[in-house]
């Protein structure tokens, strides 16, 4: 089983076959370029996508870093390990800061490198795996994923694509049971800019109204018979992403009061509690019922 993908990037003929040896006996697939401009066309050809490169600071054509700080965006979970027989203060910051694993000096003993690339593979590929799924589910709730040929179904394609590219509070959505509020929920979470952040979904139907206020807005130990311990509500625990209330219309109207006051004001207050805890999360309500008409 390979333990992944490594690009070595060094320029002492030597020393460069020896560790490509090294890993490749191993359990790495390794790809050997001996120059800045030779690691930057491996880097960019598509037919090599490593995990992890080490790298010399200073190639015959340039300081690695650079090649790093252009290249870094188009491989977001490859880690970085920089080895140097000179280095300075300014590059171990510069490699630091543009996200550098590790910065070692020259010679470095080979089982001190063996642990540092074994951490630094395990870490790339759990970010690789990460970005792949993101990947996925971006893909699967695309405005795409409403799928329907009628005039209906493609307005709201075209309004789900409207509101993936811009902001908002809230959001009521209204339909039968069955007719993909859910699904609309998570096309707007997962392709929108809050994809990365906390989707957390309640049905309002599920609780009484005491439980209900609670697991929405938290509590403090003491609140009320039963709380023995602070509880991060709902609402804060979907701070940055999306919180999707099903069955809005069930929950009593000081409840749904108190939830548009803090829509608006952006800030809650667990129960029990005097202090005020702001929060920016998106709310997406759906109900069954004609809100119009209860309200």
């Amino acid at each position: 089983m390979t333990q992944g993908s490594l690009l070595i990037i060094e320029d002492e003929p030597l020393l460069g076959s020896e560790i490509t040896r090294h890993y490749r006996r191993n359990g790495w697939e390794v790809e050997w370029a001996n120059s800045r401009e030779q690691a930057r066309k491996i880097l960019l050809g598509g037919n090599f996508d490593p995990v992890l490169v080490l790298s010399d600071l200073n190639l015959p054509d340039g300081n690695a870093l650079d090649l790093m700080e252009e290249l870094r965006s188009g491989q977001p979970y490859a880690e970085w390990i920089f080895l140097t027989g000179y280095g300075s203060v300014p590059d171990s910051v510069r490699a630091l800061r543009l996200g550098a694993y590790e910065f070692l000096e020259k010679p470095c003993d080979l089982e001190r490198l063996d642990l540092v690339v074994a951490s630094a593979g395990r870490s790339a590929n759990a970010q690789r795996r990460l970005i792949e799924h993101a990947r996925q589910r971006h893909k699967r709730y695309s405005p795409a994923a409403f799928v329907g040929q009628s005039q209906a179904a493609q307005s709201i394609r075209a309004l789900l694509e409207r509101l993936t590219q811009v902001p908002f509070s809230a959001l009521v959505i209204g339909g039968e049971t069955g007719t993909g509020k859910g699904l609309v929920t998570r096309i707007l979470h997962y392709s929108g800019s809050r994809a990365q952040n906390p989707l957390i979904e309640l049905n309002c139907a599920a609780l009484p109204r005491e439980l209900l206020e609670s697991e929405l807005f938290g509590h403090e130990a003491g609140a009320f018979t039963g709380a023995t311990g602070r509880h991060r509500g709902l609402i804060e625990q979907a701070d940055s992403g999306t919180l999707f209330l099903d069955e809005i219309g069930e929950m009593p109207l000081d409840l749904q009061a108190k939830l548009l006051k803090a829509i608006e004001d952006r800030k809650i207050r667990r129960l029990g509690s005097e202090r005020e805890i702001a929060v920016e999360v998106q709310i997406v309500a759906a109900s069954n019922r004609d809100l119009e008409k209860m309200s």
